[in-house]
């Protein structure tokens, strides 16, 4: 547990802390103290939505809380991995998933974000090339083998498919 006793408004620390994504955070002032309470804000929820709990319930169920959370998360993110990820079998196809969608006037370019598994050759210059092109890289190689298969850049032998996604 830390204590935040930095000299900054309260809004400030919180959106520090909220970025940093902590578990749960503690706010305690005069009023929570003569009520032997304190508001709690979890990080699986919205950075405004938090309640108050007496101090003992608080104590008696952060184990508890903190496994939802871990659990919640931890779902939510392998939702948006299968959501998000798509066999490509073709050069082009490949190409479409991770060219940059067109940006709007003068409003930046759109984030694209997602997954493909791909045969891939290994060849360490083409993945370069791939790199230059579209700022993508082999994110990892599954450990569970998937079916062989033929490069979809080269042609040549795949042992298995690998992930490919941008790094931001």
């Amino acid at each position: 547990m830390l204590v935040d006793e930095r000299d900054q408004r309260g809004g400030e620390k919180v959106w520090q802390w909220v970025r940093k994504g902590v578990p749960v955070r503690l706010e305690i002032g005069p009023r929570d103290m003569e009520k032997d309470a304190v508001f709690a804000a979890r990080r699986d929820r919205a950075p405004k939505d938090k309640e108050s709990v007496s101090r003992a319930e608080f104590v008696a169920t952060i184990a508890t809380t903190l496994k939802a959370i871990q659990d919640g998360l931890f779902a939510r993110a392998k939702a948006y991995r299968t959501e998000h990820t798509r066999s490509i079998d073709s050069r082009d196809e490949f190409y479409d998933f991770f060219a940059s969608p067109p940006a709007a006037g003068d409003a930046p370019t759109p984030i694209h974000a997602g997954f493909a598994l791909t045969h891939f050759s290994g060849d360490v210059a083409l993945e370069q090339k791939i790199k230059d092109d579209l700022s993508v890289t082999v994110r990892c190689i599954p450990l569970e083998k998937s079916e062989p298969g033929k490069c979809a850049f080269t042609g040549k032998p795949s042992a298995q498919r690998v992930v490919w996604a941008k790094a931001y």
